[in-house]
């Protein structure tokens, strides 16, 4: 959809599950599809699907620290990808997405 680029800024789900526990104020866009958010997901981040992307993009600071999480990293990525071409400066793709999440799970 948007194509790969050869490099990814990644973070672990251990380590974002570290941030989250100290209180970290953090945005995590998921972008999955609403059913799939309402099966479970981190508790305090926006559903904002892949197929709107180019709906609620502008909405966020580009500056900001993002972080993209899915279901296994690869619609994130996608969104990492077009992200970083709209001026996206501080990326992270959660590597694993949320089958990889072992922290808190909201539904």
């Amino acid at each position: 959809m948007f194509g790969f680029g050869p490099r990814v800024t990644s973070v672990t789900p251990a380590e974002l599950q570290s941030q989250v526990a100290e209180g970290k104020k953090l945005t995590i866009i998921d972008v999955r599809e609403p059913w799939e958010y309402a099966e479970g997901h981190i508790p305090g981040s926006q559903l904002r699907p892949l197929g709107q992307i180019r709906d609620w993009v502008t909405q966020f600071d580009k500056q900001a620290v993002i972080h993209l999480i899915c279901r296994t990293a690869n619609r994130s990525a996608q969104a990492y990808r077009f992200m970083e071409t709209m001026g996206f400066k501080n990326l992270r793709n959660v590597s694993g997405g949320m089958v990889a999440w072992r922290g808190p799970v909201a539904r």
